[in-house]
C-alpha cells in the first residue's frame, strides 16, 4: 500500500529568503527562475519529511505492536 503526499509550494521566494542556508543551501540565488526555486523548496520539504518518517514511523508502529517494513522515496516529477 502506498501513501502519496503531493506538495505544491506557493511562496518559494519567501521560503528561500527566510531559510537561506538552512534548507536550500547556497542555491537561493536571485537569478533562479520561480519554477527552479519552487522545485528546490519542494524537494527540501520532501527530504525533511522522509527524515522525520524514518525515525518516527517505526516508533509509532512499535507502540501499536505493528511489525511492518516501510520504504521512503521521492518521485521527482520535474520536467526539464
Amino acid at each position: 500500500m502506498k501513501l502519496i503526499i503531493d506538495i505544491d509550494v506557493l511562496n518559494p521566494e519567501e521560503v528561500m529568503r527566510s531559510h537561506r542556508g538552512e534548507i536550500v543551501g547556497l542555491m537561493a540565488g536571485i537569478v533562479m527562475s520561480h519554477e527552479k526555486k519552487k522545485y528546490k523548496v519542494e524537494k527540501a520539504i520532501c527530504e525533511e519529511m522522509i527524515n522525520i518518517l524514518k525515525v518516527e514511523l517505526p516508533k509509532a508502529l512499535k507502540e501499536e505492536l505493528i511489525e511492518a517494513n516501510a520504504s521512503f522515496s521521492i518521485e521527482d516529477n520535474q520536467v526539464d
